[in-house]
């Protein structure tokens, strides 16, 4: 387990970006990732299966990290 990474428990709809959103801090610093909500997928259905599946996100959202794949915004969207 990466010590420098904190991932924190608060996976939510952004209807706003139609994406699910959780954070990580790293290094200290709170990382917003995003997951596009595929056409026609009710969100709160799309919500419990990346929960269901939040430990293979976490180790995606590790590899961005490694990977520097931040936006504009310092956001990264898997």
């Amino acid at each position: 387990m990466n010590q420098q990474l904190i991932f924190n428990n608060d996976v939510e709809y952004s209807a706003a970006r139609q994406a699910v959103r959780f954070s990580c801090l790293v290094a200290g610093l709170k990382v917003d990732f995003f997951i596009a909500c595929p056409p026609d997928t009710e969100p709160a259905v799309f919500v419990n299966k990346v929960k269901a599946e939040l430990f293979n996100w976490e180790d995606c959202a590790e590899q961005a990290i490694a990977d520097d794949a931040y936006n504009e915004a310092g956001e990264i969207w898997l």
